[in-house]
């Protein structure tokens, strides 16, 4: 490759200026896994913007070498420079989603059903049939459900369905919002023995279905733990997701909306950094090997991934490919859905159920325990 650097046009110039200030987002973006919100809240916002900043840079690659310039080496080692971050993004590896889980392998799965309705709709039964098809058709041993929503009777009796499906009595349904005919909370569903069961108050809120679940199943002679999550959510409301439509669609904002939805967000970066260090806190306390599954409301590049992942394996990071997106709602249109385990487990599987029923797709992976 020839070097044409020392000759740039005006035009290569304006873009080598951007290119470096881009560089420096990207840089700016690596310190968000471990910068706390709580004390640099605006790195959060960088980590936030990372598959962006991606995107520009992989543009800027292509436009240095089309000029055939050495300054294609500038977003280049940018890139690379940050590759752990990369590979928590993207997934560069194989996976496959089979049917029923292997033997002596257990199947987790994670599912944010948003009270089985299709997001922004009220309930309909092909909806809610569709989810249940899916659950029939993976058959997870252990799965937990955020926004999960039951009748006490009739065909909305979600708690009955999905007994019947993976042909169990075992749950634990913890109701943040309840009367004498329904109920909204959390749950974990288990064809295993549930030998004890718990709740980790994450939010002052009763109401709130940010909260934290587990249970301990005993599978044979092993026992193990399994926590289902639902850390903080940004709590856009609608005037929020009508403004970032105007704004991807007709590239219009304003500085009043833009706070507003930039304050949402930095408390909910705060909100979920303290939520993940009382989880850890319990979990550093169990006397078993343990999983942590659920909707963690954060990117790959957070604070509060980064620190929940500690210790433990990345479900996606072992066996995930592609990119990994589990959130199919208006934002943020990212990977926040995660299954996590103590190394004792080998994860064998990992998959996305891309089918657009809830706002988040369904989370599977098989693990091994040794």
């Amino acid at each position: 490759m020839k070097a044409k650097n020392k000759q740039l046009t005006f035009i290569d110039k304006v873009f080598l200026w951007l290119n470096f200030f881009l560089c420096a987002c990207l840089l700016l973006s690596y310190l968000a896994p471990v910068a706390d919100p709580a004390k640099y809240w605006l790195i959060a916002f960088f980590g936030l913007a990372y598959p962006m900043l991606l995107v520009g840079s992989i543009i800027f690659i292509i436009y240095w070498l089309l000029r055939k310039s050495i300054w294609v080496l500038l977003p280049v080692i940018c890139i690379a420079i940050g590759w752990s971050v990369l590979n928590k993004n993207i997934g560069f590896r194989t996976g496959s989603a089979s049917v029923g889980p292997p033997p002596h392998e257990i199947r987790i799965m994670t599912y944010n059903v948003h009270n089985f309705k299709r997001y922004g709709a009220k309930n309909d039964v092909s909806t809610k049939q569709e989810i249940l098809a899916i659950i029939n058709e993976h058959q997870p041993d252990i799965i937990g459900f955020q926004e999960f929503y039951s009748r006490r009777h009739g065909q909305y009796d979600m708690v009955d369905s999905i007994q019947y499906i993976l042909h169990t009595t075992n749950y634990y349904f913890e109701e943040f919002q309840h009367n004498s005919t329904e109920a909204i909370g959390m749950a974990i569903f288990s064809k295993y023995p549930i030998i004890a069961h718990g709740l980790i108050t994450l939010s002052d809120d009763k109401t709130s279905g940010n909260q934290c679940l587990y249970i301990d199943v005993k599978k044979g002679t092993q026992i193990f733990r399994v926590y289902s999550v639902h850390l903080q959510s940004i709590r856009f409301d609608p005037e929020d997701y009508r403004y970032l439509s105007m704004v991807s669609g007709q590239g219009k904002a304003d500085m009043g909306s833009t706070k507003r939805l930039g304050s949402k967000l930095k408390i909910a970066f705060i909100k979920r950094s303290a939520q993940v260090a009382k989880i850890k806190e319990h979990a550093s306390a169990c006397p078993y090997p343990y999983i942590i599954s659920g909707d963690f409301n954060d990117t790959p590049s957070s604070f509060a991934v980064n620190q929940m992942s500690k210790g433990l394996k990345n479900a996606f990071c072992e066996k995930g490919s592609g990119l990994g997106r589990t959130y199919n709602g208006d934002f943020p249109n990212y990977q926040i859905d995660y299954i996590m385990a103590s190394r004792v487990f080998d994860v064998m599987d990992y998959h996305i159920i891309e089918k657009k029923l809830s706002d988040h797709y369904p989370v599977c992976s098989d693990l091994a325990l040794r």
